[in-house]
């Protein structure tokens, strides 16, 4: 379950983060969407792909929490740290960045969001546009980084679950090695 867990985990965020995403910005999609409404369908994508994180980093923490439970020996502080981390990092991105930079990318573009998903245009004085590109393109920023870092904690995570005699210092082989001779 934790290794299925990983890998939908690993794959949904590298296929969003490399794959999925930079389409909202190609020629193709503009063409039928074009700005302002591109980047709104990114930014709701967005909440959807924090929320990934948020549903497979409390898998991840149940199932490891579940598994100490029912094995015993050590608890796994490691493992644990790092899920926490990334859940962390989910809920930062999800519950405070995205919806920040939704209302920027509305007010840098002088749109809002009607209720039966239709766009009004607004007007807006030139420092609050200002304002909001400056902020949007700040964290934007941010929210690059962090799913950087959300990224490379899950690959290396998952490089981890599916090594796991390298944390010892031992390859797979040389387990089976050093068991043949102990015998």
């Amino acid at each position: 379950m934790g290794l299925f867990n990983a890998a939908v985990w690993v794959g949904g965020s590298v296929f969003s983060s490399f794959l999925a995403a930079p389409v909202f910005f190609t020629p193709e999609v503009t063409a039928f969407a074009p700005k302002p409404t591109n980047g709104l369908i990114a930014q709701a994508v967005l909440g959807r792909y924090f929320m990934l994180h948020i549903i497979c980093g409390t898998i991840a923490s149940l199932h490891l929490l579940i598994e100490w439970l029912y094995n015993g020996g050590g608890f796994p502080k490691r493992a644990i740290a790092i899920v926490c981390v990334l859940l962390g990092l989910a809920l930062f991105g999800g519950k405070f960045i995205s919806p920040k930079l939704t209302v920027w990318h509305q007010q840098k573009h002088q749109v809002q969001l009607k209720s039966d998903g239709g766009l009004t245009m607004i007007e807006l004085e030139a420092d609050v546009v200002q304002n909001a590109e400056r902020k949007f393109a700040v964290w934007h920023g941010v929210a690059q980084i962090v799913n950087l870092a959300m990224v490379i904690l899950l690959i290396w995570r998952f490089w981890h679950l599916t090594h796991p005699n390298v944390q010892n210092g031992l390859s797979t082989f040389g387990q089976r090695k050093r068991n043949f001779f102990t015998k």
